[in-house]
């Protein structure tokens, strides 16, 4: 049976497994936490971050190859991958990423979810920075993660994730939309082609823009400028509530398309 998530999300309905994901998330510490410098993310971010979360988990457990990709063990390339480069604020916070495995799946995603804050402040339509002159198809910037098209050369799994969200773009918008507004301006495209499909994906498609993000981590690190200055927070509210999430996959047994 499906269930209203809230009138701020518009007419969405989940299902009973996605709601008990939306749940945790509502009831976790990460909810109200106070970004630096951006504040408490909208409600619609980090209950789609769990959502998001709760698929790619879903997909680990039957060896997805992009799923694979994210779980794999720091590689100590601090040149191309996050978790390398991120080692030692990892260690501080006692996450270990040494292993292939969930635990450095669940670490990648708490990264993630504090670069969107970064770089949209959870705003699933930010459209491109408009203090650079990055207006093509290939590098316009686009939604959560502010990544650009050019980024799929870095790992032959990005552009296959592209191509299946174009196909069915599941990526649930109306929870990301909640809390937020977008503006005519966060809604252009630039160029054409697949480079201005590719923008218009992220910004309709959220999940599509968290799982390119974060094959993107693992395979281009240096296209975020707050990786490179390792702004981006890793927070262990975020990690208690992923682990909730895998705990809920694992005991009600939901499926990868979860809403």
């Amino acid at each position: 049976m499906a269930t209203s998530l809230s009138p701020n999300a518009g007419a969405v309905l989940l299902s009973a497994g996605a709601m008990q994901i939306v749940n945790i998330a509502s009831a976790s510490g990460i909810f109200h936490y106070n970004w630096k410098d951006r504040g408490t993310a909208p409600h619609g971010y980090i209950k789609g971050m769990a959502l998001c979360y709760a698929r790619v988990y879903s997909h680990f457990n039957t060896s997805d190859p992009a799923a694979i990709e994210m779980a794999k063990a720091n590689t100590g390339d601090d040149n191309r991958d996050a978790l390398s480069w991120y080692n030692d604020i990892f260690d501080a916070a006692g996450m270990d990423n040494s292993q292939d495995g969930v635990d450095t799946l669940r670490h990648l995603f708490v990264l993630l979810t504090g670069l969107g804050m970064r770089e949209s402040s959870g705003t699933y339509c930010e459209g491109r920075d408009t203090t650079a002159t990055n207006e093509t198809a290939e590098t316009a910037e686009a939604g959560l993660f502010q990544a650009s098209y050019n980024a799929r050369h870095a790992s032959p799994l990005m552009q296959p994730i592209f191509s299946q969200y174009m196909a069915s773009p599941n990526g649930f918008l109306s929870v990301f939309q909640e809390g937020v507004r977008c503006s005519p301006a966060n809604l252009e495209n630039f160029g054409a082609g697949d480079g201005a499909d590719y923008q218009q994906l992220c910004k309709t498609c959220p999940a599509f823009a968290v799982e390119f993000a974060a094959v993107g981590l693992r395979n281009i690190r240096q296209h975020w400028g707050p990786i490179i200055r390792k702004q981006a927070e890793v927070r262990p509210e975020c990690d208690d509530m992923f682990r909730q999430v895998q705990d809920s996959v694992d005991t009600f047994g939901l499926s990868p398309d979860i809403a």
